[in-house]
């Protein structure tokens, strides 16, 4: 008799305890949003370099060296641009019947600043003697840095909105971010340079100065989330 009185009041326990756990229960989305902002471009970065051949691959790499010494000397002047050796390489040149003829060889130098004049008047200077493979343009890690302190609230206060919207169609009142991931994305171009033909290609003695357009850059920066809504 004693058994069949408890298993009436231990379902009755169970029920009283299932009740408000599925009343707690909400439920559970994965969201994502982002903010995009457009930066100007206040980084400049180039690639010069000298090519050359000659028959001894001592006397090729004398030049070379001698030509990027000479190029990361006159850079010095310039106190707000920074340069730095690049790629280096030799090969040789055969014939028709597969004997060495000969040596090949380049090396590069790397340019990049903030102070677009004396850039442009560095890779003037430097394109007498060398030739410019190429210029891109960016966003320094300040001005990202600053750019995503700005879209960090828009980007999350995208995804509450979001999550909001659920929870009205849904019939919810509360909405609770249990997650948050921040990233980001960069979408860059590089836009149109006007250069003018070094002296080694021209026959000039001096290179006009670059006209350089910077352009802009567009940042994203996305946020993705799990939201609960009770």
């Amino acid at each position: 008799m004693k058994k069949s009185r408890l298993k009436p009041m231990l379902l009755c326990c169970l029920l009283t305890t299932a009740a408000p756990l599925a009343a707690a229960e909400g439920i559970q989305l994965n969201l994502s949003a982002s903010a995009q902002r457009d930066i100007a471009n206040d980084q400049i970065s180039a690639t010069l370099y000298v090519q050359q051949s000659n028959s001894q691959a001592a006397v090729l790499a004398d030049r070379l060296n001698k030509a990027t010494a000479n190029g990361l000397a006159q850079g010095r002047a310039y106190g707000h641009v920074q340069l730095s050796s690049g790629s280096y390489s030799t090969w040789p040149s055969y014939d028709k019947n597969g004997k060495i003829t000969g040596w090949q060889g380049r090396s590069e130098i790397q340019l990049k600043s903030k102070d677009f004049t004396q850039a442009a008047e560095l890779i003037a200077k430097l394109q007498q003697t060398m030739l410019l493979e190429g210029v891109q343009f960016g966003v320094s890690d300040e001005a990202r840095r600053n750019a995503e302190q700005g879209m960090i609230p828009e980007a999350i206060a995208s995804l509450k909105n979001q999550a909001e919207v659920a929870a009205r169609a849904l019939g919810k009142n509360a909405v609770s971010i249990q997650q948050l991931d921040i990233g980001q994305q960069n979408h860059g171009f590089r836009p149109p340079v006007m250069m003018m033909k070094s002296a080694m290609a021209s026959g000039e003695a001096n290179v006009s100065q670059p006209d350089l357009q910077p352009g802009q850059t567009q940042l994203q920066l996305q946020v993705s989330g799990k939201v609960e809504l009770k």
